[in-house]
């Protein structure tokens, strides 16, 4: 009895992840086709938007493998490490240059409102 609930239990998880994986391509996609509308998690330049999108796509396409072969009864082998060592990087490298664009936006923005002048720095408290 316990075996069974925990069966059913895995393979719905397993759905559920090939579900995961298959939204990771469509926002991947929609980020990659149109980048000057990125999704709102990621803002940026052209450039940052579509190695997000195409590390989404990536990835989508990497968990959908690994649950698919978990589902058939394979073991977890080259997607998870595609997962690791490919679509990790790109997702998370593009999600770090897209926040240092951002605060160079904001610090460049600032610069010109004040004239082109840096802002004076405060003397230590």
């Amino acid at each position: 009895m316990l075996g069974t609930v925990t069966e059913v239990f895995d393979r719905a998880v397993d759905v559920l992840t090939v579900a995961l994986g298959l939204g990771c391509v469509w926002l991947g996609w929609r980020a990659v086709l149109r980048p000057r509308r990125p999704p709102e998690p990621i803002q940026g330049p052209v450039w940052i938007v579509r190695t997000w999108g195409l590390g989404y796509v990536l990835l989508g396409i990497f968990l959908t493998a690994e649950s698919l072969t978990l589902m058939a009864g394979g073991e977890p082998g080259r997607p998870a490490d595609a997962i690791r060592w490919v679509a990790g990087p790109l997702v998370v490298g593009s999600v770090l240059a897209a926040f240092l664009s951002r605060r160079w936006e904001r610090r460049r923005a600032r610069a010109m409102k004040l004239g082109g002048r840096r802002e004076p720095s405060r003397p230590p408290e």
